[in-house]
Order: structure tokens, then sequence, then C-alpha cells
């Protein structure tokens, strides 16, 4: 059982931030319904549409990674242990930024090498994806390197941007400004407990950010 005062942590943060998108998309659904028929295959329509999708991604970003870190908390997970290149995290992680963020990363420079690790693939994907973003986004310059590092006997992946967010690791989100457009505000705590659920840690060091995974074998 997680210790007292951690389970439901963030209940009250992400009951405040879904919110806006919630009453968003439902003003935008009640603006489609007003419409007669004609108007609703028309360019306003359209545009309502998109509203009301991004308001309900970005809920469902909010509500999936609340409960996913609610299940490690719990130890709710049966997590597989799989043998993983550390390129098998990145390179996928990478195309759902490019592809489903709108995270350009054709010009990040990326050095993996033959490193390993072990764990459940799909969770340490997401940590990766969630830790990718958070450098991404709050960089002012466009361009990541991504790089495999050793940290004694642990691999590691090495984060850094052309220009480090500041701060480089995030104030809890309650101590944030509200109204993240993507949703992805528990993106770093998210990637935080999924590392320290493989028995692997992320922290700032040398100027970014350290993903420290088991060791394969």
């Amino acid at each position: 059982m997680p210790p007292p005062g951690k389970r439901g942590k963030y209940l009250g943060f992400v009951a405040h931030e879904i919110k806006n998108p919630l009453a968003t998309a439902l003003w935008s659904c009640d603006l489609l319904k007003r419409m007669g028929p004609a108007d609703r295959g028309g360019e306003r329509a359209d545009k309502m549409i998109d509203v009301s999708l991004r308001a309900l991604r970005r809920m469902r970003r909010l509500i999936e990674d609340f409960f996913t870190i609610e299940r490690l908390l719990e130890q709710g997970y049966e997590l597989k242990r799989e043998k993983l290149a550390l390129k098998e995290l990145v390179e996928p992680a990478m195309k759902t930024l490019s592809e489903k963020d709108g995270i350009p990363t054709d010009g990040w420079v990326v050095e993996l090498g033959t490193a390993c690790t072990i764990g459940d693939g799909d969770m340490l994907r997401r940590a990766v994806r969630a830790s990718l973003e958070h450098m991404a986004r709050g960089s002012p310059g466009p361009r990541l390197s991504v790089a495999a590092r050793a940290d004694g006997s642990n691999p590691a992946l090495h984060i850094r941007a052309e220009t480090a967010p500041v701060p480089l690791v995030p104030p809890e989100p309650e101590e944030r400004p509200s109204g993240d457009p993507a949703g992805a505000v528990l993106g770093f705590a998210l990637a935080s407990r999924i590392l320290g659920s493989h028995g692997g840690r992320l922290e700032e060091r040398e100027g970014g950010l350290w993903l420290v995974f088991p060791p394969a074998a």
C-alpha cells in the first residue's frame, strides 16, 4: 500500500484541471446542436469539432496519467520483465511525439548504441515519451540530444536541449500555472513513478535529464 498522503495526491488538481476543457467541449457540442443540418457540414462546424476533440484529448491524457500513477502507487500493475534495447524505447516515443503530439523530432541528435534494460516496454516507453515531451515543450530551441550512457552498471539516457527548460525539473503540478493545453502536466511525475517502479530513477544532472534504468542482466 502507498504511504499515507500519497494515494490520491493529484485528485483535487486533476478535478480542477478538467473543468475548463470539459466546459469547452460541452460549449462546442451545444453550438453544433443548435446549427441547422446544412451548417453542420461547414467550416464553422469543423472548427467546433476540432475544439471539442482537443479538449477531450486533454482530459483523457490527464485522467490516464492520474490513474496510472495511482495504480503504480498501489502496485496494481503486474509489470512485465522483457529485455529491451534503449532504442526500442526512444524510437517509438519519438514517432508518437512527431505524429500525434505535433513535436518535430527530425533535427534531434540520437546516439543509442546497443544498451539494453529489462522491464515493461509499454510503461517504459510512456516514461521516455513524457520525459522527451517535457524537454521539447519547455525548451525554446527545437533540437534535443538523446544519448545512451552508463550509470555504474545501469544503462541510462541523457536528454539535453539546446536551451534547457527552466527549471529543468518542474515543480509539483499543483504549484504550476493551470491550463496546460496538451494535458501533459502530470507527465514528469508519471515518468518518475514508472522508472521508480522498475528500480530506476529520473534526475537532473550535467545540464540535462538522466533516465536511469535497471540493468538487463
